[in-house]
């Protein structure tokens, strides 16, 4: 990977985000300086502007210290009302990325986006007005939709953190984990391990419908049968239940793996009822999401089974540099807000504002991130370098390494 230290990194060592081109552009590196530690957030370089903040000028919001200066303004929109948790880790990360590669031009201005396609497209429009150049976020579907259809006509692009895939495109770009990339993943790893036939256990709400959806797709492609599909209610109860009776009908129609796209304790209920129901893991393999991260070596009935994962390096050294910075660990998505504002600050380093155009953002090498490898297409979609882990007793190893550079397009 080409690359070049940078000196808005010098204060800082986040040896895991260099986060920038993978090859064809200048990519973040970082400083030998000493990581600072301790539970306080440090002050970026660059500030960032509370909801409601009464300095503006022709161009948007400004800070009366920022007065003459050629701002670039970035538009977090983030579910302060309605997932807080997230909202503040996001924000948190989004500081952070902030300090270690913003400049001094950069200004964060953050908005809650509310809780349906109205507010956010609400809120994306008072952005426009502050002046944004980028809309990071929302993330739910329907608030990434509303913040399109207010800063599209504006032609501001927009990176969202939602994985559905039918609201990206025409200047929207979603930055999530892709759940029908990790299926396809899997099943391809799975079918190169002579893997041929495959049970579903999925939860009967949008998410395992896409997996089914996904997984049947897949299948196709790879000469995979799907032996079975069982859909339940999310409750530790139906997905026991579901469980047991998919280890009855298996003892009638075997399989040689069972993909159970769930986690937390619907997942341990369901290893749990699936060996008590007689299901031999010496031969059949259980299979997951990257939603099994972190929890699944906690259940030991898991063991010898395998899910896809981002980069686990690039992943655990994030939230290393999270937990030493906020003497608490980052949530699943605070990675997100972290890659999108280095993006932003990457893209914005020597064009500003200009920096943020498709040619830019749609670079077929890739950026290097939080959770590693990862590019965007031109439909809008991210395309992420996946691993396959295999779960252990209390802990995890890699079967097959997550890429450092992408296959050319087309190739």
């Amino acid at each position: 990977m080409a690359s070049a230290k940078s000196s808005a990194l010098s204060r800082v060592a986040p040896s895991h985000l260099k986060l920038g081109a993978a090859l064809s552009l200048a990519a973040f590196m970082t400083a030998c300086a000493t990581a600072p530690t301790g539970p306080t957030p440090m002050p970026g370089p660059g500030p960032s502007v509370p909801p409601g903040t009464d300095v503006t000028s022709r161009d948007g919001v400004t800070p009366p210290f920022m007065r003459g200066q050629q701002i670039v303004r970035v538009g977090l929109l983030l579910p302060f009302s309605l997932r807080p948790q997230d909202a503040s880790a996001l924000y948190n990360a989004a500081e952070l990325a902030l300090f270690d590669h913003g400049s001094p031009n950069t200004l964060l201005i953050p908005r809650d986006a509310g809780a349906d396609e109205a507010s956010a497209t609400a809120a994306a429009r008072a952005l426009v007005n502050d002046g944004a150049d980028i809309i990071i976020g929302p993330v739910l579907r329907e608030g990434v939709a509303g913040a399109g259809n207010a800063a599209r006509a504006e032609n501001i692009p927009v990176i969202g953190f939602s994985s559905d895939r039918t609201v990206a495109g025409n200047g929207i770009y979603l930055l999530s984990f892709q759940l029908e990339d990790e299926i396809s993943r899997i099943v391809s790893y799975a079918s190169e391990h002579n893997i041929r036939t495959i049970a579903l256990l999925a939860p009967s709400n949008e998410y395992g419908r896409r997996v089914e959806s996904a997984l049947r797709a897949e299948a196709r492609l790879h000469g995979v049968t799907i032996t079975s599909a069982q859909l339940y209610s999310r409750t530790d109860t139906e997905a026991a239940a579901a469980a047991t009776a998919m280890a009855a009908t298996l003892r009638t129609t075997p399989t040689q793996g069972i993909l159970i796209a769930e986690s937390g304790q619907p997942l341990r209920s369901i290893a749990t009822a699936l060996v008590r129901g007689g299901v031999d893991q010496r031969q059949v393999r259980f299979m997951g999401t990257s939603v099994w991260a972190g929890e699944a070596q906690r259940e030991p009935t898991l063991a010898g089974g395998w899910y896809v994962s981002p980069d686990l390096n690039s992943r655990d050294e994030f939230e290393g540099r999270y937990q030493n910075v906020y003497g608490q660990a980052p949530t699943r998505l605070a990675s997100l807000g972290y890659d999108a504002v280095a993006l932003a600050a990457l893209l914005s380093r020597d064009a500003g504002a200009r920096g943020f155009n498709r040619t830019a953002i749609e670079n077929p090498e890739g950026f290097a991130g939080s959770d590693g490898l990862f590019r965007f297409r031109n439909n809008g979609a991210i395309e992420r370098g996946l691993a396959i882990i295999e779960v252990r007793q209390n802990d995890v190893a890699v079967l097959e390494a997550a890429p450092r550079r992408f296959a050319r397009q087309g190739s």
